[in-house]
């Protein structure tokens, strides 16, 4: 979470209500006077100090984890993709996996596929 400043300015000609946000707690970033965007006189601060707080959120790429709510999200037929995000592997890990003898792959020229409940299967499996 990030906390900022916000110095509050009004502009008694045009009675324009405008902010700045700056650094939180630099006194540095504060600045007395400043020019009006609407009417371009000088107006000073009128409300002093106070802040605004935010989460900065990173775009995040849709992955598949392995959460039980998500593998009915998973399609009927997954690529090397879908299983790489799923096990939390990387692309050539997963393509590993399914040159394994015993790995339920489907082939479609030259695309590797796997059913969904096959794959599961095939998991669970790897599990006992």
């Amino acid at each position: 979470m990030k906390l900022e400043g916000v110095y509050t300015y009004l502009c008694e000609s045009c009675l324009t209500l405008f902010g700045v946000v700056s650094r939180f707690s630099v006194m540095e970033d504060r600045i007395d006077t400043l020019t009006c965007p609407k009417c371009s006189k000088k107006v000073a601060v009128c409300m002093g100090e106070g802040h605004i707080n935010y989460t900065n959120h990173e775009r995040r790429e849709e992955s598949i984890t392995n959460e039980t709510d998500e593998i009915s999200q998973l399609p009927e037929l997954l690529t090397v993709e879908h299983l790489a995000a799923y096990l939390n592997v990387s692309e050539r890990t997963a393509d590993e996996y399914m040159g394994n003898p015993d790995f339920p792959l489907i082939r479609l020229k030259r695309s590797k596929r796997v059913f969904r409940d096959d794959f599961l299967a095939w998991l669970q499996s790897k599990k006992e």
